[in-house]
């Protein structure tokens, strides 16, 4: 029942405050609210590629309102993100799955010849994500213009130099207002773990580039030619020191 489910969306967004308020203080969630936090999860933070179906272990994550605020959604996207490029980059990956619209935004903050132009602060309603930064709507599609636009993309990256890269996109100490940024260790969602290193991109961070120490290897890696075979595996103990954040927890 999408279009019932609509008001949720309106009056809340996305996990917003009040909603998970709402949840927590009203006892055992209604049927109608899980069925709502499952589209929404599944249709933003972890997208796959079935088009209309949600994975059903974001089922495990909307079952208890009480915990629904201690989760590091954002912890548990980018570990889902990161897996689904790896598998998005086998041979025979005809797509991808994820957060798109984190993975382009991200794009837009480090590229400056990719990105469209950035609207205005005061044309921004407060409390608004930042996707909401960027001005410019898809152009219909087209064979034609699909071919174009890909033609385009490719030699824009062919002739990237280090002048059109914004190296710090997030200020010059942004660890000072985020301090999670420096956590160096496993993101996790569900079965998925990936190693997240913020020594690899010290620049990014406000700190001079060293050279890194060497990425813990997984246990197992099998990364074949087709998607299916793709898996990673960590030691158990890794997985459970990678799961926490303080009081926040990784999903």
């Amino acid at each position: 029942k999408v279009a019932s489910l609509s008001r949720w969306y309106r009056g809340f967004g996305l996990l917003g405050v009040g909603a998970l308020t709402h949840l927590q203080q009203s006892g055992p969630p209604a049927r109608e609210a899980q069925c709502y936090l499952l589209l929404l999860l599944g249709s933003t933070l972890f997208v796959d590629k079935s088009k209309d179906r949600v994975s059903a272990v974001v089922n495990l994550f909307v079952k208890r309102p009480d915990m629904l605020g201690e989760y590091a959604w954002g912890a548990g996207a980018l570990a889902y993100l990161y897996r689904q490029l790896g598998i998005a980059s086998r041979a025979e990956a005809k797509g991808v799955a994820g957060c798109l619209t984190l993975l382009q935004c991200w794009i837009y903050d480090h590229f400056t010849t990719l990105r469209p132009s950035r609207l205005e602060p005061r044309e921004l309603e407060q409390g608004q994500a930042g996707a909401f930064r960027w001005r410019g709507t898809a152009p219909r599609s087209s064979k034609k213009r699909d071919a174009q636009m890909l033609a385009y993309y490719r030699q824009t990256i062919d002739s990237l130099t280090p002048q059109s890269v914004c190296w710090t996109p997030y200020g010059q100490r942004p660890h000072l207002t985020a301090r999670r940024t420096l956590y160096q260790g496993l993101l996790r969602f569900a079965e998925i773990a990936e190693y997240y290193d913020p020594t690899r991109c010290l620049r990014q961070l406000g700190y001079v580039q060293s050279v890194p120490y060497p990425p813990e290897r997984p246990l197992v890696v099998r990364r074949t030619a087709s998607t299916l075979g793709y898996s990673l595996s960590y030691l158990l103990f890794m997985i459970r020191i990678g799961t926490t954040w303080g009081r926040i927890v990784c999903i």
